[in-house]
């Protein structure tokens, strides 16, 4: 069947060539139908392809909450972490500071012990030589006993005197 078949016989016509002695349906309405269950499935499944879109939004959107929330507690620890690592270097420097002033401190006071000690040492051999050497009054305690300055000069006095000390108005009397 051509398209001037159709034009020359009418609708009547057409309906008793079909077999069986159906009434045929025109072709529009089988193309109309399903041309209509195409569309209703088109629509079934942009509403489901929605539905999925909306729930996979959902979850992008809370993954992206999730990583920011994690990106902003990292930054926190990285931060307290350079901080405490600030205070651990200033902590250092101070301790190195500290450490170098107290060795500075030992020193002197070393140099000052040793100073001290030496001349404690020659203070020993001042003293031995002086008890070796005898004075003016051999039954005397003070090698170094005047007997014009008695009850003049106190033996303090005398002892400084002894030990090569200057007599001087300062010099407490007896």
């Amino acid at each position: 069947m051509t398209f001037d078949d159709f034009k020359t016989k009418p609708m009547e016509d057409q309906a008793d060539e079909k077999s069986n002695g159906q009434k045929a349906k025109p072709w529009w309405c089988l193309a109309a139908v399903t041309f209509g269950i195409l569309c209703l499935g088109s629509l079934v499944t942009i509403v489901l392809l929605g539905i999925q879109l909306s729930q996979v939004s959902d979850l992008l959107k809370q993954q992206q909450a999730n990583l920011t929330h994690q990106e902003n507690i990292l930054e926190g620890q990285s931060l307290a972490q350079r901080q405490a690592e600030e205070a651990s270097k200033e902590s250092q420097r101070e301790l190195k500071e500290m450490i170098e002033t107290l060795a500075r401190k030992l020193d002197e006071k070393s140099k000052e012990q040793m100073e001290l000690r030496h001349q404690n040492l020659n203070l020993q051999e001042a003293l031995k030589r002086a008890a070796n050497f005898s004075g003016l009054h051999p039954a005397s305690n003070f090698p170094f006993q005047f007997p014009i300055l008695d009850r003049t000069v106190s033996k303090e006095t005398q002892l400084h005197l002894a030990l090569g000390g200057w007599f001087s108005s300062g010099a407490p009397l007896v």
